[in-house]
């Protein structure tokens, strides 16, 4: 069918945000996510706690710990937008603002 579609950046920056909030299992509210062009492409700008295990007894580390989940963050982030919004996803920052204690023992 002829004809343009786009979606507002800040469409793209709630999907996103969503999706961290989702993924971290942390509150949306706490999440920032900037969106800009790249060649064309999607590029995301994020700013987000994640959830640490108290160190303590058997407590499950996941894979690569914190870089790890940043990394595992990252990839579904440019899956799961894409996906959502039609939009390719080129690249994906994270900063990391703070760790919230999780009390069950376990990361996502």
């Amino acid at each position: 069918m002829p004809g343009h579609v786009s979606l507002a950046a800040r469409v793209l920056t709630r999907v996103a945000a969503a999706v961290v909030a989702e993924q971290l299992r942390v509150d949306r509210a706490e999440v920032r996510v900037d969106a800009s062009d790249d060649a064309g492409h999607l590029a995301l700008r994020v700013t987000t706690p994640v959830r640490v295990p108290a160190l303590s007894g058997s407590v499950q580390v996941p894979a690569g710990g914190v870089v790890g989940l940043v990394r595992e963050l990252q990839s579904t982030l440019t899956r799961r937008v894409s996906e959502i919004t039609g939009r390719t996803v080129s690249r994906v920052d994270v900063t990391v603002s703070r760790s919230q204690l999780d009390r069950t023992g376990r990361v996502a």
